[in-house]
């Protein structure tokens, strides 16, 4: 199941994603795909590698950045925020198992570029998922970036 979160973005649930999986999203115009679960998390999923190489040779980029429910690092909310930016104007699918780390994590990212934390957490109610776990990182992140924003425009 595909849920699009943004103009550019959708969120998979797959817990069980095949070379036909890949071939039908390439075939739908995603260019860039992020894979946020963890290699080995189940016996019958296909690595991060085979994924990847599915992904090139159909013409798509491919960012792995695995996430462990309720351990996501700030380098990790930084290379989402990095790889959704560095996609431009593509299309990108973030998929796990359940969708809830890849909507997590890309929640936490765009907080981090100054989402705000209010218009997140209703948007990922909508499509079905609670981050009001996540509610006061999005605030401290929201919060980072306004001050760095403040410091660039007095600087």
């Amino acid at each position: 199941m595909v849920k699009r979160v943004g103009d550019k973005i959708f969120i998979a649930v797959a817990p069980k994603r095949g070379k036909g999986d890949i071939e039908e999203v390439a075939k739908g115009g995603i260019n860039l795909i992020i894979n946020n679960r963890p290699d080995g998390e189940s016996d019958d999923q296909m690595s991060s590698a085979e994924i990847e190489a599915t992904a090139r040779a159909l013409g798509m980029d491919y960012v792995h950045i695995p996430v462990v429910p309720a351990q996501i690092s700030d380098e990790q909310i930084t290379a989402m925020a990095e790889a959704i930016k560095q996609a431009g104007d593509g299309y990108i699918l973030a998929t796990c198992r359940t969708g809830m780390r890849a909507m997590t994590i890309f929640a936490l990212a765009q907080a981090k570029i100054g989402v705000k934390h209010e218009d997140l957490l209703g948007l990922a109610k909508t499509m079905g998922f609670d981050l009001i776990d996540h509610r006061e990182r999005m605030i401290q992140l929201n919060k980072a970036h306004a001050e760095a924003e403040k410091a660039k425009a007095e600087g």
